[in-house]
């Protein structure tokens, strides 16, 4: 009598909330020293994480009695405000707004300069960089220019930021501010999709998964609607700019391929990586997806090794397109439960390797857009729970609405101005029955 199929992996949430409070509460391990300057991905990393594998009603228990003590010294000066360092800074207000007053997430956020500096970030092709820069001997004020190389995910980060910042306010109303150039961007994305159907920073360049990922999701929320909505496939910018949509869902379901264990498995002095994860079968018929298949793997290009963060860039980016069942998705699951997940919690970059909180992180994005139960609603856009989106929303709202009573007061305060000056209300004042 045949053996019994194994059970199917479950998700311990608890240990993987103990590897994030470890994470929040105590100094992270000396190999994130050269990351100081990405403190913001750090904690977003880390506070996403734990808002993920605490949905309503467990989000107060998961973070209640949680002070951190990191050890951290003092910035030791101002750097220059950068594109994912003021996305994830927006993202974590929102993610840790106090219960009850979500729309004060945003509170002191300039939003007007924010968006004009954004605005200035975006070169004449439409992409954008992630810093501005002063030339060398240049006087204050002048000579700026784009730092930062042509990377789709400053488009993504810039597109979000519009998003989550800009609202939808017409020229002329309280609260207007430029706007990028939304239709240069969008044609700088439908430039950079690649002959095989994949997004790189250009045409000419090799494709990638996140580049995929960023790609469709800016797409995506160049016309997203401001509220209750996070259905990104029903983009009307998303499907006009993508030039070739068959090619890019092809190669995206190409970056799976089935995971065979290697012969030597079990030797701990192998660390050989592309030994460990992407081994080619012996013979031509193993390579189906076969829904008996134990393992599959996500690559992030052609002929790459597995990375637990392309179970993410590849099922977020489906789920963009609204094609999340094209995932081979049962045994990318038991892939990631079962070889990436590490015993004190949290997802390593491939199997056998320690856990890192970028890895854990699009670990559990990846579990969670597919609906793993136990997890947060992910809006796969955003890549925080819906639940955050929602803060966003009213905290958005909350802004424009401070825009327009500052507004209110400011003519107010003219026009009392004006009276105290002439004795009398000014004919233009009286001709619009004020």
């Amino acid at each position: 009598m045949p053996d019994p199929s194994p059970p199917e992996p479950v998700l311990d949430i608890e240990r993987h909330l103990k590897y994030w409070k470890m994470c929040l509460q105590t100094p992270l391990p000396h190999h994130y020293l050269s990351n100081e300057g990405n403190r913001m991905a750090l904690a977003y990393f880390i506070i996403n994480s734990i808002a993920i594998l605490t949905p309503p009603p467990r989000r107060r228990a998961g973070y209640e009695q949680w002070e951190p003590e990191t050890g951290a010294h003092d910035a030791e000066g101002p750097g220059l405000a950068n594109l994912p360092a003021t996305l994830f800074a927006l993202q974590l207000l929102a993610l840790l707004a106090d219960e009850g007053d979500e729309a004060g997430a945003f509170r002191g956020v300039d939003r007007v300069q924010t968006l004009r500096w954004l605005r200035r970030l975006q070169r004449e092709d439409g992409s954008f960089g992630e810093v501005l820069r002063r030339m060398p001997g240049e006087a204050e004020g002048q000579g700026w220019f784009i730092g930062g190389g042509y990377d789709m995910r400053y488009c993504y980060i810039a597109a979000s930021i519009r998003w989550m910042l800009r609202g939808a306010v017409r020229e002329g109303e309280t609260g207007w501010v430029e706007d990028f150039d939304a239709e240069g961007l969008a044609r700088y994305i439908q430039r950079s999709q690649t002959y095989d159907g994949g997004f790189a920073g250009s045409s000419q360049e090799e494709p990638h998964a996140g580049y995929a990922y960023c790609a469709i999701a800016a797409l995506s929320l160049l016309d997203r609607p401001v509220s209750n909505n996070t259905a990104a496939q029903h983009s009307a910018t998303l499907h006009a700019n993508i030039r070739d949509m068959p090619g890019l869902i092809h190669w995206l379901t190409s970056r799976q391929f089935v995971y065979l264990e290697p012969p030597n498995a079990d030797d701990e002095d192998s660390d050989d990586e592309d030994e460990v994860n992407f081994l080619l079968p012996q013979r031509l018929a193993d390579l189906s997806l076969a829904s008996n298949t134990r393992h599959v793997a996500c690559n992030g290009r052609c002929n790459k090794v597995a990375d637990t963060c392309y179970t993410w860039w590849v099922g977020g980016a489906l789920a963009n397109l609204g094609q999340t069942g094209l995932l081979d998705w049962a045994p990318a699951r038991r892939f990631l439960l079962e070889k990436m997940a590490h015993r004190i919690g949290g997802f390593s970059k491939h199997p056998g390797g320690p856990p890192d909180v970028y890895h854990a992180c699009f670990g559990l994005t990846a579990l969670a857009v597919v609906g793993e139960p136990g997890l947060s609603e992910l809006d796969s856009a955003l890549a925080v729970p819906v639940q955050t989106v929602r803060v966003i929303e009213q905290a958005r709202a909350a802004l424009l609405e401070r825009a327009r009573e500052d507004g209110a007061r400011l003519v107010e305060g003219a026009m009392e101005m004006g009276l105290a000056m002439r004795g009398s209300k000014p004919a233009w004042l009286t001709a619009v029955g004020g």
